[in-house]
């Protein structure tokens, strides 16, 4: 595993197989915080960042026209492509985590039942016909 303030500069062994769980659950929280906007803000300041390199471009320079406008669409796309990546990889931890069934609401009877079987329970409260 790379250090944490370390800048990744090329492609690394095992990051084109899929998150594992652990990780799926990580970016899904990351995605639920106020923090995930911050750095979604500061992603599209780096894509102004390029986009300005190509508004200040001299004119007359067609070929560092093309290439920084190559640049600040690559830079857009990249975001856009993140944040569609992201909001997948959120969707499939959703999808498989298990859900809890729900037991139907018991009747007033049972709930009686049970506290006679165990008289330390709460009475129950007859709330009359629903």
């Amino acid at each position: 595993m790379s250090e944490p303030n370390t800048i990744r500069t090329e492609r690394r062994f095992g990051v084109t197989a899929k998150l594992d769980p652990n990780a799926l659950r990580r970016l899904y929280m990351l995605r639920a915080e106020d923090v995930w906007q911050d750095l979604l803000d500061v992603m599209e300041q780096c894509c102004i960042e390029i986009e300005s390199v190509l508004i200040n471009t001299n004119a007359d320079d067609e070929k560092a026209v093309l290439a920084n406008h190559k640049m600040s669409k690559a830079a857009w796309q990249i975001f856009a492509h993140f944040q569609e990546r992201i909001d997948g990889e959120v969707n499939t931890y959703l999808s498989n985590m298990l859900l809890t069934p729900t037991a139907p609401p018991r009747s007033f009877e049972e709930l009686e039942r049970e506290h006679l079987l165990n008289p330390l329970l709460p009475e129950p409260i007859d709330d009359g016909p629903l």
